[in-house]
Parts: C-alpha cells; structure tokens; sequence
C-alpha cells in the first residue's frame, strides 16, 4: 500500500478509515437510542416502579375529606382560658374509606376534640407539638374506622386551618 492511498479515507481498504464511518454510525445510534428512552420515560410509558407486565399497579389518586366545621377547643395557659380552632382534611385513596369517613364523621369530630382539649399551649407553639398532635390526631381517625369495622385507610391528617388565642 502506498503512503497516498493509506492517507486517502476513501480508500477501500479494512481499517483504512471505514472505523470512522462506523463510530459516526455508533454514536448516532447510541443518540437516537438515548433520545427515544428518555421520551419514553418521560412520556410515562417506562420507569417510575412500574413494569410493562403490569408488576406493580398504578397507585390511585388522593381523595380528600374535610371535616365541614373547624373544631374549637378552650384549654388553659397560665392563668387564662385559651382557646384553640382547627381546620382538618384527610387524605385517602379508596372510595369506601371516604364514605365510611362520611358515616362516622361524629364519633371522628367527638374523638378529635378530645384529644386536642387535653393539649397544653406550650406544646403547641413549636412545630414538633403540632407534629405530634398531627400524628395522635390521624392515630385516633384511624382507631375511630377500624372500631366501626371500615377499613381505616387514611394515609394522612392535615391541618388547615390552626388558631390559637
């Protein structure tokens, strides 16, 4: 081979400049490649736990309940009557839970104000009292369903409204 024929990349020769054309080949797979995955999964056709198989179920959208009135309380603050008002939404994902919510919306608003009358003004001035009252108050929704027999599917408690004077 001479020297003007292995400089030339047209030349027919194996390994005389051919790799070239197939690593553009390569790399313009590779990017179509890339681009057509990442449509796909933010298209939502692939990824985020699900399988094409059907392995894992698309979880269901939240569904709120909100408890009609806010609940108000007095409790006491040094030597004052204090009061506190809240506002509570739930949150599940099945339509049974939601219409047992509905049936036993009494005994959940005569539990609730019970727990929050035995609150103290000082605990509640700092995040992690309402955390805490957040958590006993969904505990206390939950055990409310479950003595009915409904399924006590609430995922959440959230605090809408949260007044204290």
């Amino acid at each position: 081979m001479t020297a003007e024929a292995a400089a030339s990349p047209d030349s027919t020769e194996p390994g005389a400049g051919g790799g070239r054309r197939g690593l553009w080949i390569a790399l313009a797979l590779l990017v179509l490649a890339g681009g057509g995955g990442a449509a796909a999964w933010f298209g939502g056709f692939i990824g985020k736990g699900e399988t094409a198989a059907g392995g894992q179920a698309a979880q269901k959208p939240p569904l709120y309940f909100t408890l009609d009135d806010n609940l108000v309380v007095n409790f006491r603050k040094g030597g004052g009557a204090r009061y506190l008002e809240v506002g509570i939404e739930l949150m599940t994902r099945e339509p049974a839970t939601l219409e047992a919510l509905k049936t036993q919306t009494p005994v959940i608003r005569n539990n609730l104000i019970l727990l929050l009358g035995d609150q103290t003004y000082e605990t509640l001035a700092t995040r992690e009292g309402k955390e805490a009252l957040r958590a006993a108050a969904l505990a206390e929704v939950r055990s409310a369903l479950g003595e009915t027999g409904a399924d006590p599917g609430v995922e959440s408690l959230y605090f809408t409204t949260f007044v204290m004077q």
